[in-house]
């Protein structure tokens, strides 16, 4: 399985094994809690408690003057859960995220620079599939 590749099963529970490398990025002492919702384009964020409360803390900034940021972040902390990985490094996705995102017998994981996002394989497809990436633009003023 190619490092972009990422598809895993879901087991009848709801359960999936995050990769370890992914899990490494997220709690890199091995524990520690981690923090999954709903992300953009319906699919799932996961979170580590830093980068959670980073995430929480540019919330905090939009103020409440806002009705469509505050409906964002109804949707977003509202079903948020709180969990760790289990002695085999699996998580659950609860019901009402999975629903949210299509997942049923298998998901996707991809690594963006300070969480990750779990994807419905063939919804990613769809959504990717669609995009027609200018790299030359969209790297014109990145620095590194």
């Amino acid at each position: 399985m190619g490092r972009n590749n990422r598809i895993n099963p879901v087991d009848n529970k709801g359960r999936v094994s995050f990769p370890h490398d992914l899990r490494k990025m997220l709690c890199p002492d091995g524990g520690g809690r981690i923090y999954i919702t709903r992300g953009l384009e319906n699919c799932i964020w996961v979170f580590s408690e830093k980068e959670w409360e980073n995430f929480e803390r540019a919330f905090r900034n939009w103020g409440l003057g806002n009705k469509k940021q505050r409906n964002a972040m109804r949707l977003i902390l509202g079903d948020a859960v709180e969990t760790e990985f289990d002695s085999h490094g699996r998580i659950l996705i609860p019901g009402h995220l999975a629903e949210y995102a299509g997942i049923e017998k298998e998901c996707r994981f991809i690594r963006m620079y300070a969480w990750v996002e779990i994807w419905n394989p063939k919804r990613y497809e769809e959504v990717m599939g669609k995009e027609e990436v200018d790299y030359d633009s969209m790297f014109d003023e990145f620095k590194f």
